[in-house]
């Protein structure tokens, strides 16, 4: 028999003589279970195979993928899944020892990370020869770092461009002897004939240091009064302060061409085996007998600052061969007028010399009142 909705089975139990039942799913004992249904329990209720019971399964924790660590609470349910996941950061975002410097934990893989401007992995960065430093930066003038090829220096914060022997902002040398100019301390600087003994015409040679193989001559840029000079000592005193002011490093080793009665040049100078220059690079004389016998050629009109002056009267109290003149000049560089009951003594006045190329008159060519003034030779010795 049939009815809407309850399935019909026949089952054989043991020997069948060909009687059959009758069974409804009443869910009476004994019944049996439709098989399309979920349950694996025979005494449990049928279940629509078409209705599915929800399972929630939670978990929470860390889950961490690589290098990228998260930290989530997600939900799994059966059929339909929902995920609730907290904001990711990186092992170099969260790390306490983050980027230093321009320089990112990664620098050096290859890849151009935050932080980086470049990368050319451990084999490509290079703070001496690359396009891109250790540091995963890209090489820039001022860095610190000199890059081959393309800077002669670099003194980071340092460089200058006015410092002698330093680096300039452009990571070239800044001014240094051997370049060929003179700068700084430097007497002279023939380039790459310094140190080889030749010397431009007219001048002297140069050796490796940017000296002058030479001894120094000058006038002295200042002037003055005969009878308050002080003395021969006075004098050499005056010469090695305009000597240090203009730079010289050896300027204590300068004296006035001048004579008292103590001393003279041609018994306390040194009488020099090399040439005479002056501060323009100019040869005056080829050593201590040409400047006495001959006179100096040019004549001696350029300033310790490199100046030249016109005809100028010089004190010197001194004949050209360097011996003292015979007066008592201006009582020895100490009196305006030493005797006042005869104005017309000599001991009112001084010898001088002018800036001549003469072989006399360059340094005894007159006579001049000692409350006058006039300027000193000075010769390094």
């Amino acid at each position: 028999m049939k009815r809407p909705g309850v399935l019909l089975l026949s089952l054989a139990l043991g020997p069948f003589s060909g009687a059959s039942g009758c069974f409804s799913d009443s869910g009476a004992a004994g019944s049996q279970v439709d098989p399309g249904s979920s349950s694996s329990s025979s005494s449990g209720p049928a279940v629509d195979p078409s209705v599915t019971t929800p399972t929630t399964t939670e978990s929470t924790g860390p889950v961490t993928t690589g290098s990228y660590t998260t930290t989530s609470t997600s939900t799994v349910t059966d059929g339909d899944s929902t995920s609730e996941t907290g904001v990711g950061t990186t092992e170099a975002e969260s790390s306490s020892s983050g980027a230093t410097d321009g320089m990112t934990e990664n620098c050096g893989n290859g890849i151009m990370d935050p932080g980086e401007a470049c990368d050319e992995g451990y084999a490509g960065n290079s703070d001496v020869d690359g396009m891109c430093t250790l540091s995963c930066q890209i090489p820039v003038c001022g860095d610190g770092l000199v890059l081959q090829g393309h800077e002669n220096c670099d003194l980071g914060p340092n460089n200058n461009d006015d410092l002698y022997g330093g680096c300039t902002t452009q990571c070239t040398a800044g001014p240094t002897c051997n370049d060929g100019q003179i700068q700084g301390p430097e007497e002279c600087d023939n380039g790459t004939d310094n140190g080889t003994g030749m010397a431009p015409d007219g001048g002297v040679s140069c050796d490796s240091g940017c000296r002058f193989e030479a001894k120094l001559i000058f006038i002295s840029s200042e002037q003055y009064v005969g009878g308050e000079i002080g003395g021969a000592g006075g004098a050499h005193s005056k010469c090695q302060e305009l000597a240090k002011n203009a730079g010289f490093d050896n300027h204590l080793d300068f004296k006035a061409f001048i004579s008292d009665v103590y001393f003279n040049p041609a018994a306390h100078f040194t009488h020099s085996t090399i040439p005479y220059v002056r501060p323009d690079g100019i040869r005056v004389a080829d050593d201590w007998d040409d400047l006495v016998l001959e006179g100096p050629n040019p004549e001696i009109r350029i300033t310790e600052t490199g100046v030249s002056l016109p005809m100028s009267r010089v004190w010197t109290g001194t004949y050209a061969d360097g011996t003292k003149f015979p007066d008592l000049a201006c009582a020895n560089w100490t009196s305006l007028q030493p005797n006042a009951e005869e104005p017309g003594s000599p001991d009112n006045k001084a010898r001088t010399g002018r800036t001549l190329a003469d072989a006399e008159e360059w340094a005894n060519e007159d006579s001049l009142w000692c409350h006058w003034p006039a300027r000193l030779y000075c010769v390094e010795q």
